[in-house]
């Protein structure tokens, strides 16, 4: 059902009602505005829903009936001393009209309910990847929830994020794709790019293609407060000082493509950049010596090696040695030099 005024003529079609019941009901909704009876459907969903979708309150049918009857510019007996044939006519009428009204209502305030029920994606130790109903692809690194709707709404693709993601969002300039997350809110007008909103004083949000808008969520947060960053640009939110600032961040924008694409590739990229890249992959500490830091290194890791196997290959191509201490999970790149 499209709306809420299809929905009603459906439940109208299904129930046993005479011609001329059809024929007024039909009209009365063609020709009435129906937002108080969805307000009321609204409150008794959310008292007692169970209750109210097999029976009529008494004071709801007097309640419909009145303004019915007002509607209808006819006088409004009390529901149970109708006093003359037309009045229990029209009576009767009103009284199904109130309840298929009310019931309808509440069904369709149900089934509106339960399209919106949040779908929620949660990682442990894990990377996964989800699809979303709109065709976007959302990355989630480990610890991070997702949530977002089984089907969006037609002018507006909303999700929220905690943790940390990678976003390539589907092209689609009549439906904005926000993203909410504890401490901004960031709109997306076509773009990859990663958002990091872990830490509860700071959040970052880092552009590999296209361009997003950021809005901070602090209390002094206002026009002033939003920004457009482009590619290879990162917004990055303090809440300590409530400022929103855009950086240069190609580094950044730089790994999490690589990490996008299932590999790692370096050409003439000095040795603390390959490391600070392993690191931040593995979630580890790696330890190089000062003379090797700014060595230059080629060649390319698959983000589906394990640590042990890229770094033997950065072993291999200085001369050097690995020593790893698993209690600390930590790796130290020793001897070796510049070829």
């Amino acid at each position: 059902m499209h709306n809420r005024k299809e929905y009603l003529r459906h439940l109208l079609h299904t129930e046993e009602w005479t011609i001329a019941e059809k024929e007024w009901m039909l009209q009365y909704l063609d020709e009435n505005d129906l937002s108080e009876l969805e307000a009321l459907a609204a409150e008794e969903f959310n008292t007692d829903l169970e209750t109210v979708k097999h029976t009529l309150d008494r004071k709801v049918s007097e309640d419909l009936l009145e303004r019915i009857h007002r509607d209808m510019d006819i006088p409004a007996p009390h529901l149970s001393q109708p006093k003359r044939n037309t009045a229990r006519i029209y009576m009767r009428w009103a009284a199904a009209a109130a309840a298929i009204l009310l019931v309808a209502g509440i069904g369709f305030y149900t089934l509106t309910r339960q399209s919106v029920k949040p779908q929620v994606v949660a990682t442990n130790k894990e990377r996964k990847t989800v699809k979303l109903p709109d065709g976007s692809l959302v990355s989630l690194e480990p610890g991070s929830t997702l949530e977002y709707p089984e089907s969006f709404s037609k002018d507006t693709r909303e999700v929220s994020l905690k943790g940390e993601a990678y976003f390539e969002v589907a092209h689609n300039d009549k439906q904005p794709f926000v993203i909410h997350s504890s401490l901004i809110n960031t709109t997306v007008l076509a773009t990859t790019f990663n958002i990091e909103a872990r830490d509860a004083g700071a959040a970052r949000v880092v552009v590999v293609s296209g361009r997003v808008q950021v809005q901070a969520k602090g209390q002094a947060a206002g026009r002033d407060q939003a920004m457009i960053i482009t590619a290879n640009k990162s917004a990055v939110y303090s809440k300590a000082t409530d400022q929103l600032q855009m950086l240069d961040a190609e580094d950044d924008a730089r790994f999490y493509a690589q990490k996008r694409s299932g590999k790692f590739m370096y050409k003439g990229v000095t040795l603390d950049k390959v490391v600070s890249d392993l690191e931040r992959y593995y979630n580890t500490t790696i330890i190089t010596h000062e003379k090797i830091r700014h060595c230059v290194f080629n060649g390319d890791f698959n983000t589906t090696d394990d640590i042990d196997k890229a770094l033997t290959l950065i072993a291999i191509s200085l001369n050097a040695n690995i020593r790893k201490d698993s209690s600390i999970n930590s790796y130290t790149i020793t001897g070796g030099s510049c070829l």
